[in-house]
């Protein structure tokens, strides 16, 4: 099954925060994340239910070298991954339940 990626809007404002703030804490370090997001989005794409469930429903994916995880859902009926959020692993998840 092919799944297509969306972004809520909640989602894309914490990827552009965090790229500017790593690109503030040194220039280019805000590509270097957003290169390792889009990596991560690859493979999610590729195999959404490979990634545990880390509550009611939204899955939880590692950056990588970089401490944020990619959180979403799966809407199967339209075949889409809903990216609700992208975090710093010291954000509490509740962030993400507000978000629903």
């Amino acid at each position: 099954m092919s799944f297509s990626l969306v972004f809520s809007a909640a989602a894309d404002e914490d990827i552009i925060e965090s790229i500017n703030w790593y690109n503030e804490q040194r220039e280019g370090l805000g590509f270097e994340f957003y290169d390792q997001v889009q990596e991560k989005l690859d493979l999610l794409i590729q195999n959404p239910l490979h990634y545990p469930v880390r509550f009611k429903k939204v899955h939880a994916l590692l950056v990588g070298r970089f401490p944020y995880l990619i959180y979403y859902k799966i809407l199967e009926v339209q075949s889409t991954i809903e990216v609700v959020g992208i975090l710093h692993t010291s954000r509490k998840p509740s962030e993400i339940k507000k978000r629903k």
